[in-house]
């Protein structure tokens, strides 16, 4: 026997005509937040004074942040579409991003998290890595320091010294075809400055960190998303597919970024493979330079 349910017209009409009423209108004749629904795209968001409204992703950000309004995470948990939206908005935001990265720095427990998680998706997604590692050798400041702290990394620097491939490149001429914009980029004229070169010099390379925006709400927002397994997972996921985040990430948390990729034997072999690839990195370390003024 096949049981056929049958969904009245007038409740889907009163659903329909429940999304296009004013949360204003729903609250008062609901009076439960969680009977509120929002227009397709739009945030629910509980004002400082507990009233309800509906804004686009962008403008909840800037109310949370103002103290205009509080994040609520038990409402974002019964719906994950705008869970979503939030976390998409939240991951190309400059200055939420700024947030999370400071929330980072300073607690190694976070970092660390958040590197675990990063190298279980870039082992399981090769292409993840190309996302982290393309801001590192596309800006000239950026491969100096890339250098530097693979140099620094004992693991790696043993491993390239060792790697016959590498030592080729190393060793090889500079191509005369460089990248544009790298006129600035320093070139090494002779092997005393090859890192992986018998008694090489070493450079220590200080810290660069952006200096950071305080806003407590906004910090409390990121916290509530982080005892969530599941959600901090997706936003692991799209920091990693973000370009624009990876490229602000590398300005400001390279360092430890590199070294957990480093620390793994396996993205440290394929990480050796994208360097060689990339010819400006490449011509960086080259300190055979027929070109090269003396």
């Amino acid at each position: 026997m096949v049981l056929t349910i049958a969904i009245s017209p007038t409740l889907l009409d009163n659903s329909f005509a429940q999304q296009n009423t004013s949360p204003h209108k729903q609250w008062r004749q609901f009076a439960d937040v969680d009977m509120i629904t929002c227009k397709p795209g739009h945030l629910l968001l509980q004002k400082s004074n507990g009233n309800p409204t509906c804004v686009i992703p962008s403008t909840y950000l800037e109310l949370v942040d103002r103290g205009y309004g509080n994040h609520n995470q038990s409402i974002m948990d019964k719906r994950p579409e705008m869970m979503d939206n939030l976390m998409h908005t939240m991951v190309s935001n400059e200055k939420i991003m700024s947030h999370w990265h400071e929330m980072m720095q300073n607690d190694s427990y976070k970092m660390n998290k958040t590197m675990k998680n990063w190298i279980i998706q870039m082992k399981e997604n090769p292409e993840l890595l190309k996302n982290m590692l393309g801001p590192m050798t596309s800006d000239s400041e950026l491969r100096e320091k890339t250098i530097q702290i693979m140099h620094n990394h004992d693991h790696m620097d043993t491993h390239l010294k060792s790697h016959s491939a590498w030592m080729d490149s190393v060793h090889q001429p500079m191509t005369s075809e460089m990248g544009h914009g790298n006129s600035g980029m320093g070139h090494n004229s002779d092997s005393t400055n090859c890192p992986w070169c018998p008694n090489s010099s070493q450079h220590s390379m200080g810290n660069h960190q952006m200096a950071m925006s305080n806003s407590s709400k906004m910090m409390d927002m990121i916290h509530q998303m982080w005892i969530h397994p599941d959600m901090i997972q997706d936003m692991h996921s799209l920091m990693l597919e973000d370009p624009s985040h990876m490229t602000k990430m590398s300005n400001e948390i390279m360092e430890p970024m590199l070294n957990a990729v480093m620390d793994d034997e396996d993205l440290r072999e394929q990480m050796i493979d994208l360097m060689l690839e990339h010819q400006d990195f490449m011509n960086l370390i080259r300190h055979e330079n027929p070109e090269a003024e003396h």
